[in-house]
């Protein structure tokens, strides 16, 4: 759990470092690690986690790591996250980030170029751009750019940028599974890299909670904790009194026998955190928005007992978990569009996540995107995600039966909503955002930004003022992703 900032500039710029690190102080409250060598001015802020965490700053000779994330690559006694990506760029040279297990945005320094680097699937968020000068400047969020940075460029998944040589993408570590041919078989091969998964999190200790929407990921991340021996793990959920989510939530508590902390919220508290919503996530589509409100009170809830969480996120994007899928008319038309999910959960699904989780300086882990998780569920026939039936179609239907027998029946057989719906934030919002508008404000002429994107109701539009206020430069409006590929 960390940020990175840093200038690349002849002259040493220590006091707008500073400022970027201080900007972005929410990803790492605890440790704060500074370095300066030749043109490289930069830092680290860190949470304290674990040993195999570590403070995100290695440095050995000329080379200097900064790093956000977390990997699962073996590694001496000692080592923290950071010092194995420096033995692995001290072995692989540029082709380090294809070696890397697990999720991470790092800069590397050896002296006279830097590299920045992003996971496969972008869970860790990363940035550069140039100042007035030219000079390179890059952090882990872009609001550590405002004022310091005209051109931003979000650094892509699966993609190294260098100083001397621009960007470039790299061979991702995908790990040799094996998914057998018989369905039966498939289904526990699922079940077993998913508590594999969890395990992994879990291992070092830093774990204090867990979010429970009362969706069927969360629910099935809650019950695998339990399945695996560990019961003092409390369970996290927030919502509206009555709301879908807080009601299925209290039935699988209530069976695995967990300690439930449940946070009910108003529209007066949904209302005061508008602002910071849409700084925290840096966007104004409307689904990110409302979700990110719901995530920043669950994390604020998480804060009171730990800073370090398991998460479901991930699941609908690989297990097929979207309704819209289903309207999809060939197999290859689902396909394409799971895997137009997957490619824009970087700056939708996931960014909400990260953003709202380090809004409250909580880490969070999901073993949903685990390496060993993607690689299985990218070999998974289309029918065994989205099971045609007589009378529907059941989304992610092998991890439902994977884990069948852990599972309350009535999640078991539940439909997918969205969080934000889930929760009951989305119909709060609709009713708050009517009176935030001037008359007039919202029409068909006034619904395209300079931008080029068409906002989609009212509430999208509040969401799109507050934004431009914070982020007033296009270049930060250019990097805004819209979760919904049919808007």
């Amino acid at each position: 759990m960390a940020g990175i900032a840093g200038i690349l500039a002849p002259q040493p710029k220590p006091d707008t470092v500073e400022h970027m690190l201080e900007t972005i102080a929410h990803r790492g409250p605890d440790t704060l690690s500074s370095h300066q060598a030749g043109e490289l001015t930069a830092g680290v802020r860190a949470a304290t986690l674990s040993d195999a965490r570590g403070d995100g700053y290695a440095t050995a000779g000329d080379v200097a790591v900064l790093f956000d994330g977390e990997i699962y690559n073996d590694r001496a006694e000692g080592q923290s996250d950071a010092d194995v990506v420096l033995e692995l760029f001290d072995r692989y040279g540029r082709a380090f980030p294809g070696h890397l297990e697990g999720v991470f945005a790092c800069a590397v320094w050896d002296g006279s170029e830097l590299l920045l680097a992003r996971d496969t699937v972008g869970v860790r968020p990363l940035y550069w751009g140039r100042d007035g000068d030219g000079n390179l400047c890059f952090a882990s969020e872009m609001k550590a750019l405002v004022g310091v940075a005209k051109e931003v460029t979000e650094l892509l998944p699966a993609t190294m940028f260098s100083s001397v040589y621009g960007t470039g993408g790299y061979l991702p570590y995908h790990p040799n599974v094996h998914v057998p041919t018989k369905r039966a078989d498939a289904i526990q091969r699922v079940r077993d890299v998913l508590l594999g998964a969890v395990q992994r999190r879990l291992d070092d200790g830093a774990v204090g909670a867990c979010l429970l929407s009362g969706g069927l990921d969360s629910s099935i991340i809650a019950c695998a904790i339990h399945h695996l021996g560990v019961r003092d793990v409390p369970l996290i959920t927030v919502g509206v009194e009555g709301a879908p989510d807080v009601e299925n939530a209290k039935i699988v508590a209530e069976q695995l026998g967990m300690e439930h902390r449940i946070h009910l919220y108003t529209p007066d508290e949904i209302e005061g955190l508008v602002e910071k919503a849409v700084w925290t996530m840096e966007s104004f589509d409307e689904d990110c928005v409302s979700g990110t409100i719901a995530n920043l009170i669950a994390s604020g809830a998480a804060a009171e007992t730990t800073n370090c969480i398991l998460s479901g996120e991930g699941g609908d994007e690989l297990f097929g978990g979207y309704h819209l899928l289903k309207k999809q008319p060939t197999d290859n038309d689902k396909i394409k569009m799971m895997d137009q999910l997957i490619a824009v959960a970087y700056n939708t699904a996931v960014q909400r996540l990260d953003r709202a989780m380090y809004g409250n300086a909580i880490n969070y882990r999901t073993p949903f995107i685990d390496a060993e998780v993607v690689a299985v569920a990218m070999q998974l026939p289309v029918r065994w995600k989205i099971q045609p039936t007589e009378a529907k179609e059941i989304e992610k239907w092998i991890i439902r039966e994977a884990f069948a027998d852990l599972l309350p029946q009535a999640i078991y057989e539940r439909d997918k909503l969205r969080f934000a719906g889930g929760s009951g934030t989305d119909d709060l919002m609709d009713r708050i955002a009517q009176d935030k508008l001037p008359d007039g404000a919202w029409s068909e002429q006034n619904r395209k930004t300079p931008g080029g994107y068409t906002l989609n109701s009212p509430k999208e539009m509040w969401y799109y003022r507050i934004f431009k206020q914070q982020f007033p430069d296009p270049a930060f409006e250019s990097l805004v992703g819209r979760w919904d590929p049919d808007k």
